[in-house]
């Protein structure tokens, strides 16, 4: 659950350097993305679906065992289904489907690992690209001080420039948010981010779905030791399909039970 206190502090008097704290956030994010933290936690989750006909949906809800993993995205263990604890043969299968693709990826042969060495080095220019963009296009400005659980943060706001020139597909998305950022004082992490679009979005240049003003989301991350871990991801969303059905759905995404990763894992 978030907890938030007023500070009392006075607003003018308490505004930072935004320009150095923007640029302190950046490389936090850097850091973050170099060397992720390795833990272990629950994903209580449902997926938004739209179907063939257009009509737009949310799953069941998935509970997963997410493990980090020495290269790539994260291991994503589905253990249950609406509460259901998942088939113990199937479990099993998955698991050992798993285990198969470490050791294929245990085996890489030199070629691959530099192929997958570029794979990287391009995502990491994409991620500075996406970052230059949030610069460009955001203006930045003071809201106020706030305890969020019991830690200092700076609350600033995100107002997107409609002329700012982007060189990414996220940059342009950018344009069409406005919102504010939760900044932890004590080490400039992103405890928060909520954004909502203030204008129609196209999803699929239009052809797949087209949102409406207001949708967005709500990116909440908890401080656990010395590091920030996602707590809790809400989606929501209204508009129209490519067959003009309207939707109007919600999904919130839940992040439990962190834990240190262990050697057996």
């Amino acid at each position: 659950m978030l907890v938030v206190q007023a500070a009392g502090w006075t607003t003018n008097a308490q505004a930072p350097n935004l320009d150095a704290l923007i640029d302190d956030v950046r490389e936090v994010l850097r850091r973050e993305y170099a060397a992720p933290v390795r833990f272990t936690y629950l994903e209580h989750s449902r997926d938004i679906d739209i179907s063939t006909f257009g009509k737009v949906s949310v799953g069941p809800l998935r509970t997963f065992e997410v493990y980090p993993t020495p290269t790539g995205d994260p291991w994503k263990r589905l253990i249950a289904v609406e509460g259901k604890s998942l088939d113990p043969t199937e479990l099993a299968r998955r698991d050992a489907e798993h285990q198969k693709d470490v050791r294929k990826q245990l085996a890489e042969s030199p070629r691959q690992k530099a192929q997958r060495a570029r794979r990287e080095e391009e995502e990491t220019r994409d991620r500075e690209a996406i970052l230059d963009d949030a610069k460009s296009v955001y203006e930045i400005g003071f809201v106020n001080r706030e305890t969020v659980d019991g830690q200092p943060v700076i609350v600033v706001s995100l107002t997107p420039r409609p002329n700012a020139r982007v060189t990414t597909r996220e940059g342009n998305w950018m344009k069409q948010f406005a919102g504010r950022m939760w900044i932890a004082q004590a080490d400039h992490s992103i405890a928060r981010l909520k954004l909502h679009a203030v204008d129609d979005v196209s999803i699929g240049w239009g052809v797949v779905a087209r949102l409406e003003p207001g949708s967005g989301f709500d990116y909440i991350r908890k401080r656990v030791g010395g590091a920030w871990l996602p707590s809790e991801l809400t989606v929501q969303a209204s508009g129209r399909t490519l067959l003009f059905r309207r939707f109007d759905v919600k999904a919130i995404t839940t992040y439990t039970g962190h834990q240190p990763l262990t050697p057996e894992h």
